[in-house]
């Protein structure tokens, strides 16, 4: 496996790691937000939820045409 696709593959994991992380400290779910808070976790601002969110899948966009373009 040739260094692009490697990267490619870290990038995609990357991107999911973060919608993900983004997704589990959503401010748009009640049930989330409760569980969060019993948890000790915390709750995203919507502003960085958003942010996270189109970074998370630009991140992954890239990595699959690096995958794509790696030969």
């Amino acid at each position: 496996m040739n260094k692009s696709k490697q990267t490619g593959i870290i990038m995609v994991l990357i991107g999911a790691f973060t919608v993900y992380w983004a997704q589990s400290h959503s401010p748009k779910d009640l049930g989330q937000i409760v569980g969060n808070e019993l948890s000790g976790s915390y709750t995203m601002s919507e502003t960085w939820y958003y942010i996270s969110l189109i970074a998370g899948i630009a991140v992954i966009v890239y990595g699959i045409s690096k995958i794509i373009k790696g030969r």
